[in-house]
């Protein structure tokens, strides 16, 4: 497809873009083919993707099941109304719900992992309508970027939008590396602001609390095992619904199909996305039974159920239960964690390394002891591992740029891994000695 597109062509459909990430740190980058863990630049350039292309790409780029999946879709039905049900639709729903932690046996998909955030609220909105109080969200959780997903994200600065945001009440979230207590002590401080937000600080009951397992955007951060277990009994006994937003977590990259399952908590909703569509785009809510669903017209969209995506969603879980990508992810996370500590004994410029699975979190801190952040040694990092031919993940939201991520398809080599690894080692040393 882009062999006989000019260099203008592309300069000038960049000029017509609105906005894109591209226009930041990877200036000019066009990546035209993807396999696995590997892409290629429009120049021909090899690239070891760490980010799975926005953690999409659990199982592999352009696996063949999945492209050929969506294909034989196409040609058999690529579009349906919502009015209908369609083949693929009833496969996965029954799929899912089977894959599906403790009584979240009903399900809703949609295209974005942001609409699937809408969809949760929805649910929860519906099923405590005299909780009439705010939702509650950690402080630096993200959600998505549409106008509600953004509202219950870290404060945007953009203030064009915040007219349109819901009500939301902020608590801060377990950060023992950043606090300095201990991470018991972080987790009763935090426990405490949760109680306090609900009990004083909330006009009205809220609905429900909304939480990444594994807060993504927010520096790559999992918290103790107790702090899900405590929230969980919270909510409870408030009788407020707890939503997981599993859009990053989920699919395997604990190395558990739900990070709800690896920590042992079981959500009221839980929200998925990126990499169930098998790198089609395809999203949606699991919830509990006892939940009330939708009426028609609640959540109606006109391309929420696209049977394409639906095919591909059904062929991405066939391979990864074919192909035991769940014990894959698991065992290259301890080997890269372990590796990455390894490296950490060296390198002063690492200053936490961060799990579990593939999820991987790396901070960065110009002082051991003071733990300042490293922002701009992290975009270096990331811009010379580039050069070398490795795509590493980096926060760069509300201030949280000193962390760079390592999550790539579970299918990556350990050579490819190695060489991830032997990347990062040599660039953190130039830069520790310039």
């Amino acid at each position: 497809m882009s062999a006989n597109v000019s260099d203008d062509d592309l300069a000038a459909g960049r000029a017509a873009l609105l906005s894109g990430w591209s226009s930041g740190s990877e200036p000019g980058l066009v990546i035209t083919r993807a396999s696995g863990s590997l892409v290629w630049d429009s120049e021909g350039r090899e690239y070891i993707d760490c980010t799975s292309m926005a953690w999409s790409n659990n199982i592999g780029a352009s696996r063949p099941e999945v492209v050929e999946a969506a294909f034989a879709q196409a040609r058999e039905l690529s579009h349906l109304r919502s009015n209908f049900d369609s083949v693929p639709l009833l496969r996965l729903a029954h799929a899912m719900t089977k894959a599906a932690p403790g009584d979240l046996k009903r399900i809703g998909f949609t295209l974005h992992g942001s609409l699937a955030v809408e969809m949760a609220m929805k649910l929860a909105m519906l099923n405590r309508p005299d909780h009439t109080g705010p939702f509650l969200a950690l402080t630096d959780g993200y959600h998505g970027r549409s106008l509600a997903s953004m509202g219950i994200g870290w404060p945007h600065p953009n203030h064009a939008f915040d007219r349109a945001f819901p009500a939301v009440l902020r608590i801060p979230q377990p950060y023992a590396y950043r606090s300095g207590r201990t991470p018991d002590e972080e987790v009763d401080y935090c426990v405490g602001e949760l109680r306090d937000a609900i009990s004083r600080r909330s006009n009205g009951l809220p609905p429900a609390l909304v939480m990444e397992p594994v807060q993504g955007n927010g520096t790559q951060l999992d918290f103790p095992g107790r702090y899900y277990r405590e929230v969980r009994d919270i909510c409870t006994e408030h009788d407020l619904l707890l939503i997981f937003d599993e859009v990053q977590t989920g699919f395997g990259r604990t190395g558990r199909m739900w990070a709800a399952e690896y920590y042992g908590v079981t959500p009221d909703i839980l929200v998925f996305g990126k990499g169930v569509g098998g790198g089609f785009p395809l999203a949606g809510v699991l919830c509990d039974t006892a939940l009330r669903g939708f009426q028609p017209g609640d959540d109606a969209l006109t391309f929420g159920e696209f049977p394409v995506s639906l095919a591909a969603g059904l062929a991405a879980l066939e391979v990864l239960e074919r192909d035991d990508l769940l014990r894959a992810c698991a065992d290259m996370g301890r080997y890269a964690t372990d590796a990455l500590r390894g490296l950490q004994a060296r390198h002063p410029l690492i200053g936490d390394v961060r799990g579990p699975g593939l999820l991987i979190g790396i901070e960065l801190v110009r002082d051991v002891k003071t733990r300042e952040p490293a922002a701009a040694e992290a975009l270096e990092v990331y811009r010379r591992a580039l050069e070398l031919g490795v795509i590493f993940g980096t926060t760069r939201y509300a201030g949280l740029g000193n962390v760079l991520k390592i999550k790539p398809p579970f299918t990556i080599t350990r050579a490819q891994m190695d060489r991830v690894l032997d990347v990062l080692d040599q660039v953190l040393t130039a830069i520790e000695n310039s």
